[in-house]
């Protein structure tokens, strides 16, 4: 054997002994911070015993005497499973992850410090009633005695960082509140985006990009300023923890008990976000002698925030209200400016100064601008381009609030009455709230506070020199939109319009497209009383109803010209013969997605630029109602190609998109056109912040997995249009709940209940999820004890 023969031998068998002796070090220090589940622990800060058993997916069933135990309970099971998690959040919110990150995470700690969660957070503590400080500081002590009783054996993500978590308070929850509502806020880009193709190419041709609600779609109900340096902080906000505003949007329905086999109302829920590890949602049920109430929360929080209690039951989709508006402030001066024009009036602007510590880096000084609407965004850089304006953003959110409490009530709720009143204290972000009781009854209203503008319809950004675009308050609660018991038995919301035009109040334009809608109302319209499994058939429908309209058009385009080669004329018959369904092994459905990205490209991308394309696709609902809507007409401005003399037309654009899907196709998969099917490129991972490091990815994302599914099908299959088509938001939760059967309800959450490397519950609802499958969250006791589980006492010290 030759000498270098036997040396690349020896540096191989040395790079594997590192690198399994890595993956073994990893394991170990994965597995000792594994949560203590059974036996007895005496802990600080609970009066009388607490039970908490786990089932065989580590869901924790607490039985307390009290709501307070209960409520630490919470705290203390949520920071055995997701104090990594936890502490990550509470950093983005608070604007501190360039502690623990570095300069890559600086942007986003820019762009939180100035809209200032953690000041909003800090002033919300301040308005708490004393059962809300209770609840939130009995919550906090749970926390704080979990990192005790696992000190010096954190959760894998802390040793590989270099620092431990620091102790939980009150303001912490509310902050991760503030941030969900900065999250599902979906207006921020539209605003931004519609103002630059507007100022581009006028009124008349944006709208063509952000279409109206169609009049025949159901509804809920009857009847250029500088800002790159806010962009790219929200963008980069995205890439590391995948918030849900790209695209973003729910399922959910009630029936009333004349259309269910069970006799009683059924509530169905499938809320729509991005895909993670560990997950979005925490499974718990609370027991105490207060309240009885399971179902899914989020990690930080002591209350179910989706779920039943023995009375009542209620789900969500984002109401999709709009619920920011931008200001173009005069200043005395860009770069300095200290009082900025308001009628005929120069009033101080309100500035502050904040140090950011940087790992590995000096620290870095930061200073924010507010106006009395809110802060000004396009200064969170001190390199931004400069711009003749800056731009100010009033947020529903940007004022303390009490969402909080508005949870905490409904989790003890017993009637449509308590509902409502609960919800007087929600106000951002807006949400549909579905109800279902167990009498039988059913209801919906939007929970959220809706602004009053003196302009009827979206027109964002205003000048901001004079007040007459200013908020003039927000509707009355009694106002908001709200049903109950509805003749046609049934209510179904999936981000669509809300009212018809006769409501008095400005809703929103950001609706998402009317195909979830369509569909689940037509599923639901069938004859029949309707079977658990029936909803559960409803939320893993992937029948497209976009495909449903476009694949006619493509059909006859190519009725007058002949298909460009045997390829072509393969994918047309495929068409000819599809059923519409996006699963994972149609084939009609790869050549049909691909299709409407070749088509979005070839429609908009000659006159809008990279810039603007890009802006677009941050709500890839967006292209895609826009796409289906004009290739419905004959004609239209966009499927011209500025750059050529001569005049494309629809027929032109069809052609074009369907030949180069082919071709994108037969580069991604190869081989013969019957063996593509949309499961081999439709994939979904998963991911961990870890995840984007390409040897941590292995270790800590889950996937990729074979998916069906699309933009427009009830099971949600989104992608963008930049990364097509990796699957990165669709259902992270499905919820059905029986109000017949208090051990009946039906959840799956994806990928598991436990935050931890290699623990078995850390991925182990993915075969559930993926196969259409449920698991059963039962209420009483004994049938909880009936089942597999782990049994662990808290007991006072």
């Amino acid at each position: 054997m030759q000498k270098r023969t036997r040396i690349l031998i020896g540096l191989g068998f040395s790079a594997l002994v590192i690198v399994l002796a890595l993956l073994i070090l990893a394991y170990h220090l994965s597995t000792r911070s594994f949560p203590t589940a059974t036996g007895s622990l005496k802990v600080r800060g609970i009066v009388r015993p607490v039970a908490i058993e786990r089932d065989q997916f580590g869901v924790p069933h607490i039985f307390a005497e009290s709501s307070v135990d209960a409520w630490f309970a919470a705290g203390f099971v949520q920071a055995q499973d997701r104090m990594w998690q936890m502490d990550l959040l509470r950093r983005a919110g608070e604007g501190r992850l360039a502690e623990i990150l570095g300069r890559e995470a600086l942007p986003i700690d820019r762009m939180f410090r100035t809209l200032g969660l953690r000041d909003l957070a800090e002033q919300t503590v301040r308005f708490l009633d004393a059962e809300t400080r209770t609840a939130l500081e009995a919550f906090a002590r749970g926390v704080n005695a979990a990192l005790e009783e696992q000190r010096g054996r954190y959760a894998i993500e802390f040793d590989m960082l270099g620092f431990e978590p620091d102790p939980w308070e009150p303001r912490h929850t509310l902050l991760l509140a503030k941030l969900m509502a900065w999250e599902l806020n979906t207006s921020r880009w539209v605003d931004i985006t519609y103002g630059y193709i507007a100022q581009h190419f006028g009124e008349r041709r944006a709208r063509d990009l952000y279409p109206d609600w169609p009049a025949a779609a159901p509804t809920v109900l009857p009847a250029r300023q500088t800002l790159s340096a806010f962009l790219q902080a929200d963008a980069a906000y995205r890439r590391f923890f995948g918030p849900s505003d790209d695209g973003s949007g729910s399922n959910g329905w009630v029936i009333a008990p004349s259309k269910s086999v069970t006799g009683n109302a059924v509530l169905a829920n499938d809320p729509h976000l991005i895909f993670t590890a560990p997950a979005r949602w925490y499974e718990m049920h609370l027991s105490s002698p207060d309240f009885d109430v399971i179902g899914a929360s989020i990690p930080g929080v002591p209350f179910v925030v989706i779920g039943r209690n023995r009375h009542i039951a209620w789900g969500m989709t984002s109401a999709m209200i709009d619920d920011v508006d931008y200001y173009v402030e005069e200043t005395d001066s860009v770069e300095f400016p200290t009082h900025y024009r308001l009628n005929d009036r120069w009033v101080p602007i309100r500035m502050r100064t904040d140090t950011i510590l940087v790992k590995d880096n000096p620290p870095v000084i930061l200073t924010t601008y507010h106006t009395h609407r809110g802060p000004v965004i396009n200064r969170i850089e001190p390199a931004a381009e400069p711009s003749d304006r800056l731009l100010s953003m009033k947020w529903v959110a940007g004022e303390p609030s009490l969402e909080v409490r508005a949870i905490m009530n409904l989790n003890r709720a017993r009637n449509w009455r308590e509902f409502r009143s609960a919800l007087e204290d929600f106000s951002a972000p807006a949400q549909n709230f579905l109800y279902a009781d167990a009498e039988g009854n059913i209801g919906y209203v939007t929970g959220g506070k809706i602004p009053r503008r003196p302009s009827p319809q979206f027109s964002s950004p205003y000048p901001g020199w004079n007040d007459r675009n200013d908020w003039t308050g927000f509707v009355p609660f009694e106002q908001n939109p709200s049903a109950y018991n509805p003749p046609q038995g049934f209510i179904v919301t999936a981000n669509n319009k809300i009212v018809a035009g006769d409501y008095p109040y400005y809703l929103s334009s950001n609706w998402e497209p009317p195909w979830r809608a369509e569909r689940i109302v037509e599923l639901l319209g069938r004859d029949g009383a309707k079977t658990l499994e029936d909803h559960q058939r409803i939320q893993l429908d992937v029948l497209s109803p976009q495909a449903r309209v476009l694949i006619p058009e493509i059909l006859k385009a190519y009725e007058s010209v002949g298909a460009a080669n045997d390829d072509v004329r393969t994918a047309l018959n495929y068409f000819r013969n599809w059923d519409f369904q996006m699963r994972e092994e149609s084939v009609a459905g790869s050549l049909f997605e691909a299709f409407l990205v070749e088509a979005i490209h070839n429609t908009f991308a000659d006159e809008l630029g990279p810039l603007l394309t890009s802006l677009y696709d941050t709500l890839s609902s967006k292209p895609m109602t826009a796409i289906t809507n004009l290739l419905q007409r004959d004609s239209s401005d966009w499927f011209d190609d500025v750059r050529t003399p001569a005049s494309e037309t629809k027929t032109g654009i069809i052609t074009k998109s369907l030949a180069r899907a082919v071709e994108r196709l037969r580069a991604m998969l190869g081989g013969e056109l019957k063996e593509w099917r949309w499961g081999k490129i439709h994939t979904v991972e998963f991911g961990h912040i870890f995840g984007r490091n390409q040897f941590l990815r292995r270790l800590f994302n889950v996937g990729p997995l074979s998916v069906g599914g699309s933009h427009a099908t009830v099971w949600k299959g989104d992608y963008r249009l930049k990364e097509p088509f990796l699957n990165h938001l669709g259902p992270s939760m499905r919820l059905i709940v029986d109000m017949a059967d208090v051990n009946n309800t039906r959840i799956v959450v994806p990928p598991g209940q436990s935050g931890h490397l290699f623990h078995r519950n850390y991925d182990n609802q993915i075969p559930l999820w993926r196969n259409g499958a449920y698991k059963q969250q039962p209420m009483d006791r004994e049938k909880v004890e009936e089942r597999e589980h782990q049994l662990l006492i808290l007991r006072p010290e």
